[in-house]
């Protein structure tokens, strides 16, 4: 049908294409990406069905699908089967979590950085290392699933977080976002869909944007994963696997309780998927939880990673994997990686064999304690997530704030914090809240000052403030 025969026609959205030397399913991505960036389209706006958008276009009906599905691979739209396609609930505050400028105005309660004053320890180790190893070989190409020695470390810090890996699983990364790029690299192909929390740490987002994976959002039914909706969903979609943060879940700091983990476990065993087990947070446990490697260890590929618990700058990661994914993820290090530093790698293994790992852990503890004791009294009243142990708080705001909009509000106040938006998956439904880093200040009187802030904004803030 023409498309001046649609000129009465109310539909949600009328691209303008340019159809000059570009295919077609091009020129749609694009005009639907330039819509969204200049506004016109704002997020969980719905698109019209593809069969009518074909028509308007006068384009073959997989001409309009194959656009759609470009989009979807770029986190800008998201589609459910009988409920049609939207705009992503997170496109308009899918910005970087860490910047490059940091301003010394601007009390950091955004990005999450873990406590910095252990990191003496550190320094400690790295003057006393060239007494304790040959430094020259960790000057040359190793294995690149570690020495020996690194992987029993690895196994004695894992066994300490509830972890039953042994050596011959154990491989080694450069950091939780590399590992996160090395598994969907090596396991996933383009299209593939992974399921994870409707709200769920930005970095996978990027990734998986990156490599064309699809995130399909599960929601959240009082503060737990809905798993009577991830049954439907992987009945109804081609799920490949799911990535879960069972301890001290980022953003939302909910730990999986027990009866959760077993149920969540026989439904990966059932539907065989791929479960990525994102451990970053174990550490902060008073006690280490049932995790899902020790429930389902042939489908669990468990993630430890050390910048939060021991040193941002120590960036290491211990994959605990099944030997089945073994030579894949294998394949994945030496094309992304080569190899994980060997001098890293030897830094950790020795904090662990020394006892220093486990002291600087146990010192970081009652210092986030105290912080979070600053937090409470300073937001009591407020319903705040999370425990005295968490490294940050989500903060759940009335119905009537934006959150994006207090998100720039409260930056132009001198205080940084993530919005929630910026951990929407796809069109999930938006929760009004903010995550606030109280680690991440330099000062207990700079976090009192940022929170002081932000509660004064809470009283004061509406949209129209901004």
């Amino acid at each position: 049908m023409p498309v001046n025969s649609f000129e009465n026609y109310p539909m949600s959205w009328r691209p303008k294409l340019s159809r000059e030397n570009t295919p077609l399913y091009l020129s749609i991505a694009a005009a639907l990406e330039k819509d969204i960036a200049a506004g016109n389209l704002q997020p969980n706006d719905k698109l019209p069905p593809q069969r009518e958008l074909a028509d308007y276009l006068d384009v073959n009906l997989s001409t309009v699908t194959r656009a759609f599905k470009l989009c979807e691979s770029k986190g800008l739209i998201s589609g459910t089967i009988g409920k049609g396609t939207y705009v992503a609930s997170d496109v308009s505050a899918n910005l970087p979590m860490l910047s490059e400028n940091k301003e010394s105005n601007c009390i950091n309660l955004g990005a999450s950085h873990p406590l910095y004053q252990q990191n003496r320890y550190i320094t400690q180790m790295l003057k006393k290392l060239p007494s304790r190893i040959n430094i020259d070989n960790l000057l040359k190409y190793t294995d690149i699933s570690g020495s020996e020695l690194q992987k029993e470390s690895a196994c004695i810090w894992l066994h300490k977080l509830g972890i039953p890996a042994q050596s011959k699983n154990i491989l080694i990364t450069s950091g939780l976002q590399n590992s996160l790029t090395v598994i969907l690299a090596s396991l996933f192909r383009y299209g593939d869909k992974i399921a994870t929390n409707s709200l769920t740490y930005p970095g996978i987002k990027n990734i998986a944007n990156m490599l064309g994976i699809i995130l399909i959002p599960i929601p959240y039914r009082n503060r737990k994963m809905d798993l009577k909706y991830l049954e439907q969903i992987c009945k109804t979609e081609n799920i490949k696997g799911i990535y879960v943060i069972p301890d001290s879940h980022n953003p939302t700091t909910v730990t999986m309780e027990l009866n959760e983990r077993i149920h969540l476990s026989s439904m990966i065993e059932k539907y065989a998927l791929i479960n990525i087990e994102d451990g970053t947070y174990t550490f902060l446990s008073e006690k280490p939880n049932l995790s899902l490697y020790e429930l389902i260890p042939d489908h669990t590929i468990h993630i430890c990673t050390l910048s939060n618990s021991l040193s941002a700058g120590l960036r290491i990661s211990f994959l605990a994997a099944p030997l089945a994914f073994r030579e894949s993820l294998l394949t994945g290090i030496r094309n992304i990686n080569v190899m994980s530093s060997p001098i890293e790698t030897e830094l950790a293994a020795q904090l662990i064999q020394t006892g220093i790992a486990q002291r600087i852990t146990s010192d970081k503890i009652p210092e986030i304690i105290k912080r979070n004791r600053i937090t409470e009294n300073l937001l009591a009243g407020n319903d705040l997530w999370g425990s005295q142990r968490s490294q940050f708080r989500w903060l759940i705001l009335r119905n009537s704030i934006n959150s994006h909009e207090l998100e720039i509000y409260l930056r132009k106040k001198g205080v940084q914090v993530f919005c929630s938006e910026r951990f929407l998956v796809g069109n999930s439904t938006l929760i009004p809240a903010i995550r606030l880093a109280v680690c991440s200040p330099d000062s207990h009187a700079d976090l009192a000052r940022g929170l002081q802030i932000i509660n004064e904004s809470l009283l004061s803030f509406a949209p129209a403030s901004v």
